[in-house]
């Protein structure tokens, strides 16, 4: 397979904090140029697949981090094969999310909820459950398609200010805005905030759920660095955007979800004085307590990712040498990111296992290992079994208790080298 870089429209490269706008920028992770780890591959033959810079630059000003390169939306989005309702981890946490807002905001029948980045409706079904009218904006056409397809309105566009105006047209306007996993996504984070202001009926709330950079730096979450991931979140850096946009924040709170996530309130200025929570100025006092304020907590990561990677590559190679057979659980973004990275592939697994339908008989981008689904480890089992979706780990071992009781070993390579 040949791999080729990327046109000139295809990427470019970012010189400015999305957040503050400085230019005082300093790389502290790089793992090498990488193709899109979320597109899989019809054939082990396919040609021409592009590899990006994947590097993350730290802003000293405000404490943003964000990669050095933009991939063109058309090109990650057009057709995504993330599909929301595949975790019953993620079901939970949507259910219990709806639940809590439902219950803070009061949520009437009449009350209009719109998501943003809606997938295939997951979040949107728990919404409609309560009794809530509901709208999602998804870009994926054949997420929006799926979502439609269960009763759940959706435009199939991306969030801009036109999308904004057209639910004012549709709607009036939107009591509360939810947008999980899906700001770090967003290049012009403030074009994002405006449109997402202006949805919004002035009593409106905005909610929305980001991987905290906290996780990611003491739990060694380098896998989550990603193409799609443009932005690395701190909630002092969100501070700075939400109140250049006319919000406040109300609330933030910590939340286990993809390997810790920050789950922010937020309310328009112009509604009235609004005071953060206890649990927001914690989160900030330790922030600056923890470091992540200093540029060298952030080399001092790098180091420890490429520890990560030394220990994956050293303990699978010796196994195999051992004659052992190895295969891997999870074709997720993340899981391709590590194997990349880490020149893991068909030199060492026998194939990825993964339970999403859409990805089984595709191939995993850059290394060209098969995706086939749970049967495989019946047929053919591993003797190890790399867990490359770290985050739903219990997940994945309660789905493979045949593997266990045949013996298969389990590997989590994050934080740091575990044989379970």
């Amino acid at each position: 397979m040949s791999l080729k870089m990327p046109s000139n429209d295809a990427c470019r490269t970012i010189t400015a904090c999305r957040v503050c706008g400085g230019k005082d920028l300093v790389q502290f992770l790089n793992l090498g140029d990488m193709p899109l780890a979320n597109r899989h591959l019809g054939s082990a033959e396919e040609d021409g697949e592009p590899r990006f810079p994947l590097e993350i630059n730290f802003c000293r000003s405000c404490y943003q981090s964000q990669l050095s390169v933009v991939v063109n939306p058309e090109v990650l989005y057009s057709d995504y094969n993330y599909h929301s309702s595949v975790s019953m981890i993620f079901q939970q946490h949507c259910e219990a999310m709806a639940k809590d807002l439902d219950r803070i905001l009061g949520l009437g029948k009449d009350d209009l909820v719109l998501e943003i980045a809606s997938s295939d409706g997951c979040m949107l079904a728990k919404f409609k459950k309560l009794g809530c009218r509901i709208l999602g904006v998804e870009p994926a056409a054949n997420l929006a398609r799926i979502a439609e397809n269960m009763g759940l309105p959706t435009l199939n566009r991306f969030w801009d200010d036109e999308a904004a105006e057209q639910v004012k047209q549709m709607h009036v306007g939107a009591k509360l805005v939810v947008a999980t996993n899906v700001l770090a996504h967003v290049d012009d984070l403030h074009g994002f905030l405006r449109a997402v202001k202006k949805a919004l009926v002035p009593s409106g709330v905005f909610v929305f759920e980001v991987p905290y950079m906290v996780h990611f730096i003491n739990r060694a979450e380098f896998d989550t660095t990603y193409h799609e991931h443009l932005s690395y979140f701190l909630l002092h850096p969100l501070k700075v955007a939400l109140e250049k946009n006319g919000f406040a924040i109300q609330d933030a709170k910590e939340h286990d979800i993809h390997g810790g996530s920050i789950r922010v309130i937020a309310r328009l200025s112009a509604s009235g004085a609004v005071a953060p929570s206890e649990d927001a100025k914690r989160l900030l006092i330790s922030e600056e307590e923890l470091g992540l304020y200093d540029e060298t907590t952030y080399h001092r990561f790098a180091s420890q990712v490429a520890l990560v990677k030394e220990e994956l590559t050293v303990f699978l190679t010796a196994l195999k040498a051992r004659g052992k057979t190895l295969a891997a659980y999870g074709a997720s973004v993340k899981g391709n990111v590590l194997l990349n990275y880490s020149g893991v592939g068909r030199e060492l697994l026998e194939y990825v296992v993964d339970d999403t339908s859409a990805k089984q008989g595709k191939y995993c981008a850059g290394n060209l290992l098969p995706i086939v689904s749970r049967a495989q480890l019946r047929t053919t089992p591993p003797d190890c079994l790399p867990l490359l979706a770290w985050n739903f780990v219990d997940e994945m071992v309660g789905n493979t208790i045949e593997f266990r009781q045949r013996g298969g070993r389990y590997v989590a390579p994050i934080p740091s080298l575990r044989v379970m």
